[in-house]
């Protein structure tokens, strides 16, 4: 159950007072924890506009859901740019979570919308006691818009990246984009496909070059494409880089970033080949967007290319500089090494919080997170915790001045959310896929 979809009822959330207990932590700043009352009553004043507009107030109650008392209630910043003002009201952490809930308000438009794409992230120190690694995941979206206000309600997260009590986090937005577009396909001229010889782009053209993708230069084998009057053929064919390219131009009111047209390549010989790694840029003030793929001409007679399929955005993002700080303080925690064998992974740490449970363990193939999981408490209660996951992949360690460890170390980082707040030590025992991990 994702916590944004979480409601309380005024039944439930009394229950909870009365059992929730006593916060031993000092306050500190602005962004200091409270007990649940004066959440409850805090939520309505953390800022004025969200004091002015029920609606807002109301959403980051659902997203806070039976978690206010572990959040933070957050005032007195506001950072504006571009006539668009970001106000932090909430965050919510364990040592493997940071949640944090912004305003974001129009002051001079009309140019959010509900299902904008969010440029923001999360940015903060590893804590120093656990393993780096590049696994980790984050992002953005939209949890309520208010029309009248013109004001969004975003949350931005960060997933899997262990971090301390007390860890000073900069939170960062640099785009707001309306997600209003238009779907199509369009008949690709395939015998495009064989012309080599393309220019790639080189570093003095003004654009942003990756070694993994560099696009061929625009404009090498222009072409219009039959029943579309939003884009057109830029360069099709294999560049100097030895890769094939489908590179598009967008017209008129699809000429934006986020704008996409792609085609999906099957080989005969028994194996798939997506034209991965396409990106968009601007060159010359127009939009393109170019797509590659890893064959040479001689596989091109195995290859068979869908029509092109795509996307046009029809509006540019509004752009700009949206930072500031805040200190987290992680929910209440207990960390436990079991050292015990589930199927071929080896539970390495569980850590439980107030909020959920974090596993690690040491099989790439054996991901917790995909397998049937649940819970028991101090009172023998059994919690469902399958659909609560929440991550679950494989980092690889970074530690460069290790030489010990072996190319692509790694391992299996996964987590689940509680549907309510629960002391970490009532819990006593995890079970994946059958097996019992005892935890006291």
């Amino acid at each position: 159950m994702a916590m944004q979809n979480i409601t309380l009822s005024p039944e439930r959330r009394a229950e909870i007072l009365r059992s929730v207990k006593p916060r031993r932590r000092a306050l500190r700043g602005t962004a200091a924890r409270v007990t649940l009352a004066a959440v409850l009553a805090v939520l309505l004043t953390f800022s004025a506009l969200a004091a002015a507009v029920p609606a807002l107030r109301e959403a980051l109650k659902n997203a806070l859901g039976s978690f206010s008392q572990q959040s933070q209630p957050i005032t007195g910043v506001a950072v504006e740019d571009n006539g668009i003002e970001v106000r932090p009201v909430a965050a919510l952490s364990s040592s493997n979570l940071v949640r944090v809930w912004v305003e974001v308000q129009d002051k001079t438009g009309d140019r959010l919308s509900e299902d904008m794409r969010v440029g923001a992230w999360l940015e903060y120190p590893q804590d120093k006691d656990a393993i780096e690694v590049n696994g980790w995941r984050g992002g953005a979206h939209v949890v309520y818009y208010d029309e009248a206000s013109r004001t969004a309600l975003i949350e931005i997260d960060n997933i899997g990246r262990p971090i301390t009590d007390g860890t000073e986090v900069s939170v960062s937005l640099s785009s707001f984009q309306s997600s209003e577009q238009i779907t199509e396909t369009v008949d690709f001229p395939r015998e495009m496909l064989s012309a080599t010889g393309l220019k790639n782009m080189t570093e003095d053209m003004g654009v942003m070059l990756f070694a993994e993708h560099i696009p061929l230069v625009p404009e090498q084998t222009p072409r219009e494409l039959e029943g579309t009057s939003y884009a057109r053929l830029s360069s099709v064919g294999f560049g100097e880089d030895g890769k094939l390219h489908i590179q598009v131009a967008f017209l008129g009111e699809a000429n934006h970033s986020g704008s996409t047209l792609s085609s999906h390549a099957t080989d005969a010989r028994d194996t798939e080949r997506y034209l991965g790694g396409g990106r968009c840029f601007q060159y010359n003030g127009q939009w393109y967007f170019d797509e590659v793929c890893d064959i040479t001409p001689a596989d091109l007679p195995y290859m068979t290319f869908s029509d092109l399929s795509g996307s046009y955005m029809l509006h540019d993002p509004v752009e700009g500089v949206w930072n500031f700080t805040i200190t987290v303080e992680t929910a209440d925690e207990v960390v436990y090494h079991p050292n015990m064998q589930v199927g071929g992974a080896r539970v390495e740490e569980i850590r439980v919080s107030e909020i959920g449970v974090s596993a690690r363990s040491s099989s790439q193939g054996t991901v917790l997170g995909r397998r049937p999981t649940y819970a028991i408490t101090k009172d023998g209660e059994k919690l469902y915790l399958t659909n609560n996951c929440i991550d679950s992949g494989w980092g690889t360690v970074l530690d460069d001045n290790d030489n010990s460890l072996p190319d692509g170390y790694g391992y299996a980082h996964d987590q689940w959310t509680f549907d309510q707040p629960l002391d970490p030590t009532d819990i006593v025992l995890l079970n994946f896929d059958g097996v019992d991990v005892p935890l006291q």
